[in-house]
């Protein structure tokens, strides 16, 4: 039996944090560029590789779901400082809970509200509807980057299910040394 190296751990944890780093760039990039072929090339490449680089896939992955959650977490943000910077104007915007509400409220539906809670003074509707408008524009871009996020996940999570079938057939070993079988 093989005697395990002490140091197994911390080789471990900095390939999983390198792993992640490189992914960040690589999503950061995708992102930049509203396209997912900087991560289909990579992803590609480690699936030629072979069955090995399955737990790179999965640490991959798990990078894709964090920025998914950051994603759903700053439009919860930017509707959360939206109500707010609105309730500082003096409006009452209970009606906005989510951001498709948020979308869906024209500049039209945002005065006629404003003109109803008795919101008249002109600078006072122009700086809403700015609210509005950069809370709309900061939405899109956060859902943009989510549907890409959703897609590469599903891009991913399709080759790991391949490459986990391949290393069945294969007999590889999984990250434990244990053949798979």
């Amino acid at each position: 039996m093989f005697e395990k190296d002490p140091l197994d751990g911390v080789y471990s944890f900095v390939e999983k944090a390198y792993t992640r780093l490189q992914a960040g760039d690589v999503l950061f990039r995708c992102i930049e560029e509203e396209n997912t072929s900087p991560i289909q090339e990579w992803v590609e490449g480690l699936v030629l590789a072979g069955p090995g680089n399955l737990s790179v896939l999965r640490e991959i992955l798990n990078e894709v779901d964090e920025r998914k959650r950051q994603s759903k977490e700053d439009i919860r943000q930017v509707l959360q400082d939206f109500r707010t910077s609105l309730a500082s104007c003096g409006v009452k915007l209970e009606s906005v809970h989510t951001d498709r509400v948020l979308n869906h409220l024209s500049t039209d539906g945002l005065l006629s509200m404003l003109n109803d809670q008795g919101i008249s003074q002109e600078e006072t509707q122009i700086i809403c509807l700015q609210l509005l408008n950069d809370a709309k524009d900061i939405i899109q871009d956060l859902e943009t980057h989510l549907r890409l996020l959703v897609e590469i996940e599903i891009y991913i999570s399709d080759w790991l299910w391949g490459l986990v079938y391949e290393s069945a057939q294969q007999g590889w070993a999984d990250d434990t040394g244990e053949i798979i079988n």
